[in-house]
């Protein structure tokens, strides 16, 4: 008997120091990462029915990221830059521009690593983290943009993209709006296991799952007006995700419109409403 408990109790710490190393190499492995970010075939040829300038910003060495500047037919009443959702390219983002556009707005977007035009591999947070702050701050630099108040927009992961950018360079930001956002990786992580029929796994998700973009920390950070955008049926971030980014942020300059329909969808369902979020905050 004695044997028996000897080897099961070693067993047991077997078992237990397996996990133990299978956590940490997925985490310091970043393979989470390599799930979350999902590079596409690409394309060959970017064409827009907009007025736009086309570039290819260098954030290293031989390796350019895809960025495009649409422009309205007069002189901007302000410039929005945009965060794309994951795995969205410019082909069809632009599709929700034309009444940003139309109302005066120029809008810069760019297609982050591995995706379409751009180079490189999207595999990795932090280094999509540094390439964002680059390309914004190349943004900053090109003479269309300098000189017109600046909006960051975010629709869901990009949300969590536009909360880290905002609070580094709020002082040159008017504004921040984000739709359909998570308040973290882990926690999204959480709902999707769930989702998954993974309810009694959950617990390992914050474990196995780097949170580069801690985007209930960064709010707190930003002391410019935010809108955040959520919808009360959105299937792939859960609504109650929006509210705890709301719940972190300052209340004294942060909105929390709740709206309805599909996923990032707000601006084709609720357009004049949704410019004139935009309006507002370059009004302030």
């Amino acid at each position: 008997m004695k044997t028996f408990l000897k080897v099961l109790k070693w067993i047991f710490i077997l078992v237990f120091a397996i996990l133990i190393l299978g956590i940490l190499f997925i985490r310091f492995t970043r393979m989470t990462d390599k799930i979350i970010y999902q590079p596409d075939d690409g394309y060959e040829v970017f064409e827009s029915r907009f007025n736009h300038e086309e570039l290819f910003i260098p954030v290293e060495k031989d390796i350019r990221i895809h960025a495009v500047l649409f422009k309205p037919t007069s002189k901007p009443i302000g410039t929005i830059f945009h965060h794309l959702g994951n795995g969205m390219t410019l082909i069809g983002s632009q599709l929700q521009y034309e009444p940003l556009i139309n109302k005066g707005f120029q809008i810069f977007a760019y297609e982050r690593r591995g995706l379409a035009k751009s180079e490189g591999k999207d595999v990795n947070s932090i280094i999509l983290k540094d390439d964002a702050i680059i390309i914004f701050d190349e943004f900053l630099e090109l003479e269309a943009v300098k000189n017109t108040d600046v909006i960051i927009w975010g629709q869901s992961l990009g949300g969590a993209f536009a909360l880290v950018n905002g609070a580094e360079r709020q002082d040159k930001i008017k504004g921040i709006i984000v739709e359909g956002t998570f308040n973290s990786f882990p926690e999204i992580g959480k709902k999707f296991a769930s989702m998954l029929n993974l309810e009694n796994f959950k617990w390992v998700v914050p474990l196995i799952m780097n949170n580069d973009f801690p985007a209930e920390e960064e709010i707190k950070k930003i002391n410019k007006p935010i809108v955040i955008i959520h919808s009360i049926s959105d299937s792939q971030v859960p609504f109650e995700l929006g509210q705890n980014l709301f719940n972190s942020s300052n209340k004294s300059t942060t909105e929390f419109w709740k709206i309805d329909g599909k996923h990032i969808n707000g601006i084709d369902q609720y357009e004049e409403i949704y410019v004139r979020k935009f309006m507002q905050l370059i009004e302030k």
